[in-house]
């Protein structure tokens, strides 16, 4: 694997430094009502990749974010974590076209800027990059196309910079505080961003960026029109609430979203799509969450959203197609399942997080069934 020594000395320092919280939820930097689950995939025709934590969960020394992926027509799941920094903090990733992905670690114990690592042949070799702060803690905190990269940071509630191709040259594009004075933003009652995008168009497409708003029949979705930014998120029917942007995904269209709609201290999911760069939007009916927490979302080839989350002392977990509009209940996931993810080929994995084993279950016929055990070399003890 290609590594710099720039990330061996960016781990180095992150090894030998105080803990830090590692859980998967925070709101670090986006002042968001409802914790992002940092536990995500992205599956495409081409493969599958999930970010996930595993070691000592309940010791945020011994607990190593990992990216595991599994290609189209394969049956087996690799190791595809980035060597030569610690993960203890997370992992955040943005998956491009073809083989290509982006990852970003999250800081932790004294590190206060967050290591980048790219690769385009699906994590056989990774290229490296570092960001001048450090990333908010959300799923989509990085966003990457033609080449350039956005990345949302957690300086003065959250800062948005983009880099001037490849993994440098960084700039900022827009602060909360900005945003939030802006005219677009008037309806909003912004209270911290929470993710960014890309949309089709162009060499680098259009930069979006979602916030949590206290008010207002929308929820933040604003996207980079010119050199100001346009509110671009549709009316919800029925809400007029806190919202609150959890996914925000570029494609090859527009934009796919996921928002948290709050009313009497609970929260639904709803699922925005755009085939037109985030001009018109087709919105989903609601997932009533009757108080639970989400604790794992990503994407399905197709353009669909599947989450997992907990609920009344029980796992579940549901799909959603623009297709169909209507949220699809799975099969119940096994015990300890940290994430169901969907697979190249439209099939539902669910993983499981044990120490150092990934434990992999498939759906079929409406049962899970275990499938493979994939050993991680975790290096108990290597970041006290």
């Amino acid at each position: 694997m290609i590594v710099s020594g720039v990330l061996f000395l960016l781990g180095g320092l992150a090894s030998c430094s105080s803990p830090a919280s590692n859980s998967g939820d925070s709101s670090d930097g986006a002042g968001t009502s409802v914790a992002l689950p940092l536990t995500s995939s992205s599956s495409s025709a081409s493969a599958t990749w999930v970010t996930l934590a595993m070691g000592h969960l309940d010791d945020p020394l011994d607990t190593f974010w990992q990216l595991v992926t599994l290609p189209a027509g394969g049956q087996r799941w690799a190791l595809a974590t980035p060597p030569g920094v610690a993960s203890n903090g997370g992992l955040v990733l943005s998956v491009g076209a073809g083989a290509s992905v982006l990852a970003g670690f999250e800081p932790s114990q004294d590190l206060l800027v967050s290591p980048l690592a790219e690769s385009s042949d699906q994590g056989a070799t990774w290229q490296q990059g570092v960001l001048p702060g450090g990333l908010a803690r959300g799923p989509d905190a990085l966003a990457s196309s033609g080449g350039a990269a956005i990345a949302l940071l957690r300086q003065a509630g959250g800062t948005v910079v983009q880099s001037g191709g490849g993994l440098a040259g960084w700039r900022v594009l827009v602060t909360e505080s900005a945003l939030a004075r802006a005219t677009s933003a008037s309806g909003c009652g912004m209270e911290g961003l929470t993710a960014v995008g890309v949309t089709a168009g162009g060499t680098v497409g259009a930069p979006m960026v979602g916030s949590a708003c206290a008010h207002g029949d929308g929820p933040g979705i604003f996207e980079r029109s010119g050199t100001g930014w346009q509110s671009v998120g549709p009316v919800l029917p029925g809400v007029a609430g806190p919202t609150e942007v959890v996914r925000l995904l570029g494609t090859g269209r527009g934009a796919t979203a996921l928002v948290a709609a709050h009313s009497g201290g609970v929260a639904d999911l709803i699922a925005l799509w755009s085939d037109d760069g985030a001009q018109r939007w087709t919105v989903s009916s609601r997932l009533a969450l009757a108080g639970g927490t989400v604790i794992a979302t990503g994407s399905t080839a197709d353009g669909g959203l599947v989450v997992t989350y907990r609920t009344t002392g029980r796992l579940a977990a549901a799909v959603i197609h623009q297709a169909s509009l209507g949220w699809q209940n799975l099969a119940p996931p096994p015990a300890g399942t940290a994430a169901v993810v969907a697979t190249p080929e439209g099939g539902f994995d669910a993983l499981v997080s044990n120490l150092a084993v990934l434990e992999v279950y498939a759906l079929g016929g409406g049962e899970w069934t275990h499938t493979q055990s994939l050993s991680v070399p975790i290096q108990y003890g290597s970041s006290g």
